[in-house]
């Protein structure tokens, strides 16, 4: 039916005053429209998913994302894995809008240690740059310094940090931790 596919980034931002306020607003939007827009849950027309604009005349002509996700690779939470998917040829990303600079990609994981309870979190710059480049996220969304960004779970939730595309257009932070949460703590023993 669709000979390509185009992925556009689309970005919305939850607005809330805390993880709980997050975490009540995300259980809703669960049960009525699946697990997430990338999974296999509930079908939900286009112009009512809560991330197209309705009033856009265009959004008739877009294809569902259960149709154009059917047969992607997905993780153990049913979710697309976008890095499986460019390996295995789904799609190709572009450096640039035009397709006229290539790709530019970086294998460095950071360990972000500063987890609580949780596992520590391996940040694998290598499946990012495989979509974007530096400038997307260097220096406005993070900047390039030890220690310099106090990512919290909360600043995820509320659209900071990794949320400015987790839970919009990668995968949600709040169905599969040990994607980001992989690294167990170093026990001392």
């Amino acid at each position: 039916m669709f000979k390509s596919i185009k992925i556009i980034l689309v970005t919305s931002l939850w607005i809330g005053a805390g993880a709980a306020f997050a975490a009540d607003t995300l259980e809703p939007v669960l049960k009525d429209r699946g697990r997430h827009f990338q999974t296999e849950g509930t079908d939900i027309p286009v112009e009512k998913d809560g991330i197209h604009d309705p009033e856009n005349p265009s959004v008739e002509v877009l294809q569902p994302p259960s149709e154009a996700l059917a047969g992607f690779p997905r993780d153990s939470a049913g979710i697309v894995d976008w890095v499986q998917a460019i390996k295995q040829g789904y799609i190709e990303p572009r450096a640039d809008l035009e397709g006229l600079s290539s790709k530019q990609t970086l294998d460095l994981d950071i360990i972000f240690t500063d987890t609580g309870a949780m596992p520590n979190v391996r940040f694998p710059h290598l499946s990012h740059t495989l979509w974007l480049d530096c400038s997307n996220c260097h220096p406005a969304i993070f900047v390039e310094k030890k220690g310099a960004n106090p990512i919290a779970m909360n600043d995820i939730f509320q659209g900071k940090y990794c949320g400015v595309c987790h839970g919009k257009v990668a995968f949600p932070p709040t169905l599969n931790c040990t994607r980001c949460h992989s690294v167990p703590k170093d026990t001392g023993k």
